[in-house]
């Protein structure tokens, strides 16, 4: 929960679960947290924390004999992402629970793109195996999470179950057009090597009519606000809490993603809710969620391409209105956090058939 503050996306979290706890007898938090967080913020939800306990490793090992009147009491353990997913192993094992793992995004293959050790990547297959075959369910995004999964692990698809990110349709609105900024775009995400800032930074220098907003945080971030100094059109605007996000999407022209691949981007899901179309480069993962002349536009991962995107949506108010209005209908689809909070509740009570 510390994180999901630190990150600005503590209130869409916390509102997705306030939404389960309407349908639900009771939603209780496990968390690493050290410190318990105000209960005005979260309620009906309540909080296990921590606490002081010096290691959040071994606490995650020993959390349901810790907790045991919490777990103990509990109908379902779900992991919220794969990190700290044996704790509900072991609550299986102990206290005989059904265990939900979801998997918001797949750790193995992020962990595979990255530059760990050959050890860590094959640990991190095999943990990941353990806890899959363990789990009663498997909730994973999209099809792709599925398949990958299926076929590393030898599981059968029938484990599975596709519920994807979600997105709440009243924060995030669509502002008619003629109170958009015709010349805003804007990339949200980490500033960091695989998320490839860059080449939005480089593609404003050949658009400079258009203008740029670069929100996020990361390692990279001193890095741009030295490169972007002298750049008119590019703004360094840092980490954003979720309200404020929502009022930059709603005034925008459009977003731009240049990541080297993606799971199921949360970010892209809140673009589309604002209407606002999705310039996104050929990448795995983005050419799944990103429909060329549907719902945004495909492009090679180049400064060039990406600028030619970015002047078509500028100049087309045709091509523009129509891809705007899709990313609304696909985001109240598919995507609404209502919709999605339904599939969870359904799944939840197939779990105990009619008995429940």
């Amino acid at each position: 929960m510390a994180r999901w503050r630190q990150a600005g996306y503590f209130e869409r979290e916390i509102g997705y679960y306030k939404r389960l706890a309407e349908d639900l007898a009771h939603v209780e938090f496990a968390t690493y947290d050290c410190d318990l967080v105000d209960s005005s913020e979260v309620e009906p939800i309540r909080v296990t924390a921590q606490g002081r306990f010096p290691s959040h490793r071994i606490y995650g090992l020993i959390a349901p004999l810790l907790r045991w009147r919490t777990f103990r009491n509990a109908d379902v353990v779900k992991s919220n992402q794969f990190a700290g997913s044996w704790t509900g192993v072991i609550t299986k094992w102990l206290h005989r629970k059904k265990f939900i793992a979801r998997c918001g995004y797949v750790w193995s293959l992020n962990v595979e793109r990255s530059s760990s050790s050959r050890s860590r990547k094959t640990m991190t297959k095999l943990v990941e195996k353990v806890v899959l075959r363990q789990s009663d369910v498997i909730v994973v995004p999209d099809r792709l999470a599925l398949n990958y999964l299926a076929v590393t692990h030898g599981i059968s698809e029938d484990k599975f179950v596709v519920i994807p990110n979600f997105v709440d349709t009243a924060q995030f609105v669509s502002a008619p057009s003629d109170e958009r900024k015709n010349s805003k775009f804007l990339f949200v995400g980490r500033l960091s090597r695989e998320k490839r800032p860059e080449l939005a930074v480089e593609a404003m220098k050949i658009t400079p009519d258009a203008t740029l907003d670069l929100i996020g945080d990361g390692p990279l971030k001193k890095k741009f606000e030295e490169s972007t100094s002298n750049l008119a059109n590019v703004e360094i605007v840092g980490r954003l809490e979720h309200a404020e996000l929502s009022k930059r999407t709603r005034f925008a022209r459009g977003l731009v993603i240049t990541s080297e691949y993606e799971g199921s981007p949360k970010v892209v899901i809140e673009a589309m809710a604002s209407g606002l179309p999705i310039i996104a480069v050929k990448a795995p993962g983005l050419d799944y969620i990103v429909k060329d002349r549907e719902n945004g536009l495909l492009v090679d991962p180049n400064p060039e391409s990406i600028a030619e995107a970015i002047k078509l949506l500028m100049n087309d108010q045709n091509l523009w209105s129509r891809l705007s209005t899709r990313c609304r209908e696909l985001a109240e689809e598919k995507y609404s956090r209502d919709g999605v909070a339904k599939k969870e509740i359904e799944l939840i009570n197939s779990l105990f058939g009619d008995s429940h």
